[in-house]
């Protein structure tokens, strides 16, 4: 059996260069077919000493993925096993994740506009609304809940498309990989109260996510922070964050109202569905005038990444995007200094990534919360 690092091929696909690498998995990017005729696809591929928990989870991921089917979730082509080596082939996503996005907008001193945020936003939850509302063959929700969403798991396309992506620790009604009692899965600074203390999760949970990734695009803050797995959470479970419109005086009353609705710390009070969130989004961009939707994307990752993107295609270097000719270039928002995450390091955007790279599980934190559990935090 070969290892991930010495493999050249798997069944039909050729493997052209890594893309990424977990705990459990190695992601590259793969070519199928002859000639003319080629596809490119991203290949995940579990590592040969994976434990049984992560090969179920493996597994889960293909079955959930292969039941979905929106334009908004990066797809499903193919799970195989070549030589004990087991394998997923997805749709190759050509774009960035949202915290490429964010480095690259604070290395230009702006953040993208709130009509590009609305947008992603937007498509993002019309997906997961899409993953929460399946049903299997006879008609029986599956009960998908995505348990990730992060920066890092929604994806923006050059050519102004949204797909959310990792349904590695999601849950459903075909799961068969159990987490062990007292710890749970995710990341620190995007989970929902109820994940961080062990309690149900629900498609609500996965509106609590995408409030957290609003909060971060149209703010450049952290919502959550903490120096620890446990502060993060600890500061979820209370509720302390900093209101958007004390980030930024000038922040919009209407999408700050969205945020806050998404970030209750009571799931009956969040957004009942992340439809519910999606019309929500869409009234702010009637109301406003903005156009949003895909080309308002397209016209703010032309203005981002346009020259780097060329400039990294001659190199041949990390993702593999095609050159498309910038066609209308727009400020993305007046350049505003200090406008960043905390200690607006590449690093702290990265703190939580170590959590479900390696699909480890963190203890809850229910058992020392106590009294804290009805501590009054800042949108409260």
């Amino acid at each position: 059996m070969a290892t991930t690092a010495t493999l050249s091929r798997l069944g039909k696909y050729e493997l052209v260069r890594p893309l990424g690498k977990g705990g459990m998995a190695a992601v590259y990017l793969a070519r199928t077919g002859h000639g003319r005729f080629t596809r490119e696809v991203a290949l995940k591929v579990l590592e040969h000493d994976a434990s049984h928990e992560n090969t179920e989870m493996f597994l889960t991921e293909a079955r959930v993925l292969g039941m979905l089917q929106h334009p908004n979730i990066a797809s499903v082509i193919d799970v195989d096993i070549d030589d004990g080596t087991l394998y997923l082939a997805m749709e190759h996503v050509d774009g960035v994740d949202l915290r490429e996005l964010l480095v690259a907008c604070f290395e230009r001193k702006e953040l993208p506009s709130y009509e590009v945020a609305l947008a992603i936003i937007a498509q993002a939850a019309a997906g997961l609304d899409h993953a929460h509302r399946r049903c299997d063959t006879k008609g029986r929700p599956l009960r998908i809940v995505h348990r990730d969403v992060s920066l890092t798991n929604i994806m923006v396309t050059h050519d102004g498309g949204v797909k959310v992506v990792d349904f590695g620790i999601a849950r459903s009604t075909l799961s068969t990989a159990h987490t062990m009692p007292g710890t749970v899965r995710g990341k620190p600074s995007y989970m929902a109260p109820e994940q961080c203390t062990g309690d149900p999760v629900d498609h609500r949970t996965d509106v609590f996510a995408l409030g957290i990734v609003l909060y971060e695009l149209t703010t450049g803050m952290r919502c959550f922070e903490g120096e620890s797995d446990f502060d993060r959470m600890l500061a979820v479970v209370r509720g302390t964050f900093q209101r958007p419109s004390a980030v930024q005086h000038d922040f919009p009353d209407d999408l700050e109202q969205v945020i806050m609705k998404a970030l209750a710390r009571d799931p009956a009070d969040r957004y009942a569905s992340c439809a519910a969130m999606v019309a929500a989004l869409e009234q702010i961009l009637r109301e406003r005038g903005w156009a949003g939707g895909s080309s308002a994307i397209r016209r703010a990752m032309q203005v981002v990444f346009g020259g780097a993107r060329d400039a990294a295609i001659k190199a041949t270097i990390e993702m593999p995007i095609a050159v498309t000719a910038p066609t209308e270039c727009v400020q993305l928002s007046e350049p505003i200094p200090h406008r960043r995450f905390a200690r607006g390091s590449r690093v702290e955007l990265s703190l939580d990534d170590d959590i479900t790279a390696g699909r480890r599980s963190i203890k809850r934190i229910a058992n020392v919360l106590s009294d804290d559990r009805t501590f009054q935090g800042s949108n409260s």
